[in-house]
């Protein structure tokens, strides 16, 4: 063998050898490791030691003291009942001089790491080198369980053993259960449907979501939830946290949803000048429809009816296969044909120098007239093209900044009311 071989082999030796497990949290009482049901921990009491003082955490005798110990705690459910503790996979470190068993035993304390409030409630173990089970018969439910483990003394140290633990039995496993319903399976596109869950034996609940096809819609504290936001047939499943401790996720079985839909199209929103019609574009599959509101529309059981509305109007189209009734709407905008200012700014700097009506071009008949805060009339016109505008003067003469009176007669059917208002000279 080569020197250099040697050396490797040596070096590994010294760092095997050498290397120290750090003491684990769970040595100490208090931070007892708490054990959940149908759950497998491997752990280790390697470096544990003990608390010497006068009824501290390892001042007890059982059929061992405590010397090195590690800690685990347990709930039991609400049922209580039996218990089993599982030991396994044990491997004893072998350490010169160290012992090679375990001991272990369950306790129960209304104090809890206060030694003189335990009492044993289980088999009591002392000389253990394999898998082992402690029984713990007939436990309180909803308490709390602690679990002692020691390794036995060898001629100079106590055992150092890493392992598996793991608790079971009827009074610690829980069947929490959740099921749900829905107020029907078969719905319209945009109908409401309510659904309900259902939790048993399930602790320290928090909401309830709801999924459609895995994907998240929403969220319950009460176990009811609706929605009317469904567009299409899915699967509905809820789930809910359960457990402060030792959380279990809950997941129901799945309500498939089927979804009665068909196409509904009230075709795109218009936006039209005052007294202009404009003729809307439905479409649907279904053979019974109707548009309303049926006002200023020449025909409602037309997909394409011409409307002629005063104002904004939103216009629903309604149809019906014979099994669901579906919406949709368009929004027909008016807007005035006519925009006038309420100011202009006659001091020649080409900006608003005359008093511009936008729109007016479409009524070629228009007569406009103004008058001062007297009531002496200071301009009038039939027409208001761009060449007959007010520029702010009566005769040639200019006007004083002030606040003047109109009167503008649209002479068209669609204007029956004649305009008034002011208008402001700022100079």
């Amino acid at each position: 063998m080569k020197m250099r071989d040697l050396f490797s082999i040596l070096w590994c030796y010294l760092i095997l050898s050498t290397t120290v497990f750090a003491q684990e949290p769970y040595n100490l009482c208090s931070d007892a490791l708490l054990l959940c049901p149908g759950q497998t921990v491997n752990v280790n009491n390697i470096g544990a030691n003990s608390t010497f003082c006068p009824n501290c955490e390892d001042d007890f005798s059982f059929c061992f003291q405590g010397e090195n110990t590690i800690w685990f705690q347990f709930e039991t459910n609400t049922v209580g009942g039996d218990v089993q503790v599982f030991f396994s996979n044990l491997i004893f470190q072998n350490g010169v001089g160290q012992g090679s068993e375990l001991q272990a035993a369950v306790l129960a304390t209304p104090n809890p790491c206060i030694a003189s409030s335990y009492s044993l409630v289980s088999n009591c173990t002392n000389n253990e080198t394999g898998d082992f089970v402690l029984n713990a018969v007939n436990l309180t439910p909803s308490a709390t369980y602690f679990i002692v483990v020691n390794g036995a003394m060898g001629a100079t140290a106590n055992a150092e053993v890493i392992f598996d633990i793991a608790i079971n039995g009827p009074g610690v496993v829980r069947n929490p259960t959740i099921g749900i319903g829905a107020s029907t399976t078969v719905a319209c596109v945009g109908e409401a449907i309510t659904l309900v869950a259902t939790v048993f034996d399930c602790d320290a609940q928090g909401n309830i979501q709801w999924f459609a096809d895995g994907v998240f819609i929403g969220a319950s504290s009460d176990g009811t939830f609706i929605s009317d936001q469904l567009t299409q047939s899915t699967t509905i499943t809820a789930q809910i946290d359960c457990f402060e401790n030792c959380s279990e996720t809950l997941i129901s079985a799945g309500i498939p949803i089927t979804i009665i839909s068909f196409p509904v199209d009230a075709g795109p929103d218009f936006e039209i000048i005052a007294g202009e019609s404009v003729q809307l574009q439905g479409s649907t599959t279904a053979s019974n429809f109707i548009w309303t509101p049926a006002l200023s529309m020449n025909n409602p059981n037309s997909l394409t009816p011409l409307v002629n509305p005063a104002q904004t109007t939103t216009y629903y189209l309604t149809s019906d296969n014979g099994q669901c009734a579906i919406t949709d709407l368009c929004t027909v905008t008016v807007i005035s044909a006519l925009e006038i200012p309420n100011t202009f700014t006659p001091n020649n700097d080409n900006v608003n120098d005359t008093w511009e009506i936008l729109g007016v071009e479409k009524f070629p008949d228009i007569y406009v007239q103004v008058f001062d805060r007297w009531g002496q009339l200071v301009f009038q016109s039939n027409g208001y093209a761009p060449v007959k505008r007010w520029d702010g003067t009566k005769n040639g003469r200019e006007l004083p900044a002030s606040s003047y009176y109109y009167v503008i007669d649209v002479r068209n059917e669609n204007y029956p009311e004649v305009l008034k208002g002011y208008i402001s000279i700022v100079r």
